[in-house]
């Protein structure tokens, strides 16, 4: 031990560097926010709770059963049965989630080719009842509500965006309406 570490150790460097750091926290601002009343807003990028959407002309779910979703997920949570319509167009009968076995990786929604199932930024799951926690068809409609309305998909032939002039190439509606025109 040399004569350095002696006086480091006798006037209390560790210490005081310890309380300088505690100083600054001390001196800071606080953002806190009382949860029931306010809420943070939550990233763009946050997966919440699961929500199947419906088509906001026709109010039929979009969902044409391919059984993407429960086939890629990797919990297994996403059960669903296919049935035919009159018209030869196949819906889910039954679409059920259960929300206690899910890891909310997002998988179901980025294979689902209607986009029809997505992660909303809804994060307030707590219940006392385990039974809440498994989602049918109608509490997954439900659950639209808080979907982003980025989400719906814009109608063929809508205004260029205010960033692009009509007809030049790399507006940001472009690829949607090519998509559009193609189905």
């Amino acid at each position: 031990m040399g004569l350095i570490d002696v006086i480091k150790k006798g006037v209390f460097v560790d210490i005081l560097r310890g309380m300088s750091v505690t100083g600054t926290y001390f001196a800071v601002d606080k953002m806190t926010v009382e949860y029931p009343k306010e809420k943070l807003q939550t990233y763009p990028r946050f997966r919440g709770v699961q929500a199947l959407l419906a088509d906001p002309e026709t109010g039929e779910i979009k969902c044409v059963a391919c059984m993407l979703c429960a086939t890629v997920c990797p919990s297994q949570c996403i059960s669903i049965m296919g049935e035919q319509t009159p018209e030869g167009h196949s819906r889910p009968a039954t679409f059920d989630l259960d929300l206690s076995r899910c890891i909310f990786c997002g998988l179901c929604e980025e294979v689902c080719p209607e986009a029809a199932i997505v992660m909303t930024r809804h994060y307030e799951l707590s219940t006392f009842d385990k039974d809440d926690f498994c989602l049918n068809k109608e509490k997954l409609l439900a659950n639209q509500v808080y979907a982003h309305k980025e989400l719906y998909r814009q109608p063929v032939g809508n205004v260029a965006p205010s960033g692009a002039a009509a007809g030049e190439p790399g507006g940001v509606g472009d690829r949607a309406d090519a998509k559009e025109v193609q189905r």
